[in-house]
């Protein structure tokens, strides 16, 4: 089985040694450059890096969509003409046999031993860019604290499918039936993964898949940033994923033979499944939907060269109709949630349109999650118009002086403006009660005063205008 071991030891020896080896071969290398990369090349192998020029560029764009992540650039890519002057450089990894390439994320350079990939398919010559750039992408996104196993993992996810997917495949299904699986602890000593590649390399792949599979990449991508801020990988899963380790590592257990019998083969990162983004949408989660959509859409973009074939064209129809179910959910969440604003800014009639809108994107969608909410605020637009007209009304009873009515109505509205917590609404229909109640007092005054008026007049006319005695 061929694996392609990258040992972390190397890259300690590498790191110790570049700088004595840089100063006295600086002269030995030409420079090939590129959108994002600095290939860097022996005189003799000017056609080899002309080769690799036409990929890098289109291979970083294919990761940044995937990880939604633009690792800075310029990287280097560095071919190696021979073993012996890779050996010359890690003298240690004479000791390490089939090593073709590996990364240096804080150097941010990419290397490849060039007769190592003689036997290799096109295909495979481009995985092992994908794969170094993965790590120094994951590098760059945990802080450097994710762990080797699920470093090599990701690493491998990201690789298109070759004959070696079917071999490592074959070696993990007698690993499993041997009772030889690691457990996801033994991911964190790089010894084990390294001296047993046979074994955790398929392993450390299925888990990513598994946990890309169940739960999506966007919330992978989400462990890998929670990874910079936590104290070791348990602690980061859990908070990614709310489920405890363990629990995640029984479910990863319960999911690997459906994964090894023929799902491997819809877990890749060249994968343009559409069918975690068609789930987050069955859930209403909309956003989420979204970015795991643009994820697979920036994949297939990236590799489509010239015209889309006709899968291409099918996966592109199927994504433009998934990205207009899933905006037209956003559109009733934003509805719904402009409906809410509307409601406690008393602006009823506005809201009840909103709410109306929103209820039939969601009955569109199939999506019922949302129904009692939508009746509750429908209720709140109802029950707040007519507080509004019943306010109305008793302003317009009270310019027209029909006082007992406007009381009536002003009543009425400032009962369920309280109700619906209105108080500027509510408010308002005080201030109505006030001038009715200012009125009444006039029209005490008034009738009082006239009365008053009434019996003095009485009094008086008594005094001064006595009738004549009859005789």
């Amino acid at each position: 089985m061929q694996i392609r071991q990258r040992i972390w030891l190397v890259l300690i020896v590498l790191a110790l040694l570049w700088p004595t080896f840089v100063s006295a071969q600086d002269n030995d290398w030409r420079e090939y450059t590129t959108s994002h990369f600095i290939i860097l090349h022996s005189p003799n192998d000017s056609t080899v890096a002309a080769q690799y020029a036409g990929f890098v560029d289109d291979i970083y764009e294919e990761l940044a969509a995937i990880f939604a992540h633009r690792t800075a650039t310029p990287l280097t890519l560095r071919l190696y003409p021979t073993l012996e002057s890779y050996h010359a450089v890690n003298p240690l990894a004479r000791n390490i046999p089939g090593v073709i390439a590996h990364a240096d994320f804080r150097r941010r350079e990419v290397v490849v031993i060039i007769p190592q990939t003689r036997d290799q398919s096109p295909e495979e010559v481009k995985n092992n860019v994908r794969h170094e750039l993965a790590h120094i992408i994951a590098s760059d996104m945990s802080g450097n604290r994710l762990n080797t196993g699920f470093h090599e993992g990701i690493a491998q996810y990201v690789e298109h499918p070759t004959p070696e997917l079917e071999r490592k495949m074959y070696a993990l299904r007698v690993v499993r039936d041997q009772g030889r699986l690691l457990s996801w602890s033994d991911f964190e000593d790089r010894d084990k993964i390294y001296q047993q590649p046979e074994v955790s390399y398929p392993q450390a792949l299925s888990v990513v898949a598994f946990l890309v599979e169940r739960y999506g990449f966007a919330q992978f991508r989400e462990f890998l940033t929670i990874s910079a801020r936590s104290n070791g990988y348990r602690t980061a899963l859990e908070r990614a994923y709310g489920v405890s380790p363990r629990e995640l590592e029984e479910q990863w257990r319960d999911w690997l033979p459906s994964y090894i019998d023929s799902g491997y083969l819809r877990n890749t990162g060249s994968s343009y499944d559409l069918s975690y983004s068609q789930r987050l949408l069955e859930q209403g989660r909309y956003a989420e939907a979204q970015s795991e959509l643009e994820r697979a859409l920036g994949l297939l973009r990236a590799t489509i060269q010239g015209t889309p074939d006709e899968q291409q064209q099918q996966m592109l129809a199927e994504a433009t109709y998934l990205q207009s179910r899933i905006e037209q959910g956003q559109r009733a969440e934003r509805l719904a949630t402009e409906a809410r604003s509307a409601l406690e800014a008393g602006e009823y009639t506005y809201a009840d349109g909103l709410v109306q809108e929103a209820q039939r994107l969601y009955a569109e969608l199939g999506d019922t999650r949302q129904n009692q909410v939508l009746v509750a605020y429908a209720d709140r637009a109802r029950r707040g118009q007519q507080a509004d007209a019943q306010l109305a009304q008793a302003g317009d009873a009270l310019r027209t002086l029909r006082l007992l009515q406007a009381r009536a109505n002003a009543d009425a509205a400032l009962v369920e403006f309280i109700a619906l917590g209105d108080s500027q609404r509510a408010q308002q229909a005080l201030s109505i009660r006030h001038t009715l109640d200012r009125w009444q007092q006039v029209a005490a005054v008034v009738l009082l005063a006239i009365g008053i008026i009434g019996l003095l007049a009485s009094f008086l006319g008594r005094i001064y205008w006595r009738e004549q005695e009859a005789w």
